[in-house]
């Protein structure tokens, strides 16, 4: 399956969207709240995956808030332009932003040169879905566990390679998380948003973590999945190991989706918003369709994920800092 048809399958049925820190003691105005549309600013281009994903989970959000819930693209820097926005917008509940890992934690952009605080700028609502994350690698790689990758690896550092959508991307720093614990060295071959795949199909670059959108080619054949970065075993793959039973129990990547607001928001909206988006993500067409995609409804409190938002950062910015990188 190439990205074209995943994104054109995505497109087809309801998926979800996009958070951070502390909310302040500003008075509130919830009573009646909300009175008019909510605008909600998404760092990715109309017709791309977490664009169709949001505007699905909009339609349950506004279902629930009983007002037009309105996605608005602003693309750029990596997602930090629309998160910029909401950092700076009216902390009145009615600009809200898609947070993903790549523009709340993990880009070196928010350790070197931060565009916003993201601790004190941006309050979490509720994180809404994940994707667990899997390593594939492909079929002529003579591995067919994780210990006989991670021992070929080790026998010839470097020779590996691995590819992922730009240096301080969620498959880079995913990547590079997994390498450290594995104490391995694998290649990485950083590409834009497309083409990787094909490569990876025809065995120009060995090995990609990514979510199961891909799992039909393990099916084919073509791809070899290792492993999978959940709890337990995926129904789409159950012959696929979890890192855990693999010998990595450490090893919890996963691509999440969440929505934020900005800081100092009134926190009986934060409530209201983080009740409304915690339904709208356990809706049963929901459910059922991240299920389709091997993905998992969340619908968390703030407090969670906050704590989440946190944890996470904390690790990729370790990362970051041990492995020197920069985005130019």
């Amino acid at each position: 399956m190439n990205r074209r048809n995943v994104l054109h399958q995505l497109a087809a049925a309801p998926l979800g969207l996009l958070g951070i820190a502390g909310v302040a003691p500003t008075p509130a105005r919830a009573q009646g709240y909300p009175d008019r549309p909510v605008r909600i600013l998404l760092g990715a281009p109309a017709g791309a995956g977490p664009d169709v994903e949001a505007r699905a989970f909009a339609t349950l959000l506004q279902q629930e808030l009983g007002q037009p819930v309105l996605v608005e693209n602003k693309p750029g820097f990596s997602g930090l332009l629309a998160m910029d926005a909401v950092a700076k917008a009216a902390p009145d509940g009615y600009t809200l932003g898609g947070a993903t890992p790549t523009n709340l934690t993990g880009n070196p952009r928010l350790v070197d040169r931060p565009p916003f605080n993201v601790d004190k700028d941006i309050a979490p609502i509720s994180q809404f879905i994940e994707h667990p994350w899997l390593l594939y690698i492909n079929a002529n790689v003579p591995a067919r566990t994780l210990a006989e990758f991670v021992a070929l690896a080790k026998a010839s550092p470097g020779k590996f390679t691995y590819a992922s959508t730009g240096v301080g991307s969620h498959l880079h720093m995913t990547s590079e998380w997994f390498q450290k614990l594995a104490g391995i060295r694998l290649n990485h071959v950083p590409y834009g948003a497309t083409h990787w795949q094909t490569d990876l199909l025809a065995g120009t670059v060995d090995a990609v973590f990514y979510p199961l959108l891909i799992a039909d080619h393990v099916k084919s054949g073509k791809l070899r999945a290792l492993a999978v970065a959940s709890a337990s075993r995926t129904p789409m793959l159950p012959d696929v190991p979890t890192f855990a039973e693999a010998g990595y129990p450490e090893y919890r990547a996963r691509a999440w989706a969440g929505l934020v607001a900005p800081g100092g928001t009134p926190a009986s909206v934060i409530e209201r918003l983080a009740h409304a988006s915690a339904r709208a993500a356990q809706r049963p067409e929901f459910r059922e369709f991240t299920k389709k995609y091997g993905a998992v409804a969340v619908g968390s409190t703030p407090d969670d994920f906050g704590r989440y938002l946190r944890t996470e950062r904390a690790q990729l910015q370790a990362l970051i800092a041990e492995n020197n990188i920069r985005v130019d």
